[in-house]
């Protein structure tokens, strides 16, 4: 998928951040449920954990196409038959959004996570060919590095699932990956000015917004929604 052209205004960025979060969320559901989820919606999510030093949002999320499932799932969240049917991603949306709370607090877990993420080298997924192979890797040492950071934290996140698939290694260890991939664009979100409580008072105003990104996003290229 090439590179959109469409603007967004930073608050429709700091939504696109949120669906990020939510897509991470649905990925960590769908390992948990299912034992798999599919490499593209991975590595779309994990790609922006390598780029510590951006220009742009734009260039940290440069298809934010690529996120119209976490777009969807979010909007749908804001009824109650929607949050009923998403209850376990909700939750882990939440509990992400509370992890990156806890890091903020904690400068040097956070320099060692760059320190850590640049000693990981110039290799960036959203540069590579779609290769399972090259997601598991990424995702055993991301998965290494939210062991010996983000797990250490007082706050944990309890995911649920087939107990069969969250035993297997190469899962748990996409698991950990998706949720430091949604700890990364919670901070981003986070840095644009959104907070926890927005959810609950700005429900209609950031199910509109998610609504007028995907209908710019169909408007610029109708062939790749």
């Amino acid at each position: 998928m090439n590179t959109t052209s469409v603007e967004f205004t930073d608050w429709e960025y700091r939504n696109i951040a949120l669906a990020v979060v939510t897509q991470c969320a649905v990925l960590v559901h769908q390992l948990a449920k299912d034992g798999s989820a599919p490499s593209a919606k991975m590595r779309a999510c994990l790609s922006p954990v390598y780029q510590l030093d951006v220009d742009s949002i734009a260039t940290l999320y440069p298809r934010p196409g690529d996120f119209s499932e976490g777009m969807q799932v979010l909007q749908n969240s804001f009824d109650s038959k929607g949050l009923r049917e998403h209850a376990d991603v909700v939750r882990y949306l939440l509990g992400v959004l509370v992890l990156q709370q806890h890091l903020s607090r904690a400068p040097t877990m956070l320099a060692e996570i760059a320190q850590r993420i640049k000693g990981f080298g110039q290799q960036s997924l959203h540069d590579q060919t779609d290769s399972d192979a090259l997601v598991q890797s990424d995702c055993g040492q991301l998965a290494r590095l939210y062991q010996d950071t983000i797990s250490k934290l007082s706050y944990r996140i309890h995911v649920a699932g087939n107990p069969e698939h969250l035993r297997n290694q190469q899962v748990a260890d996409q698991i950990r990956a998706l949720l430091l991939a949604g700890i990364r664009s919670a901070v981003l979100w986070h840095q644009l000015g959104g907070r926890r409580w927005h959810l609950f008072f700005y429900k209609k105003r950031i199910r509109d917004t998610l609504s007028n990104i995907r209908r710019k996003l169909i408007s610029s290229n109708p062939y790749q929604h």
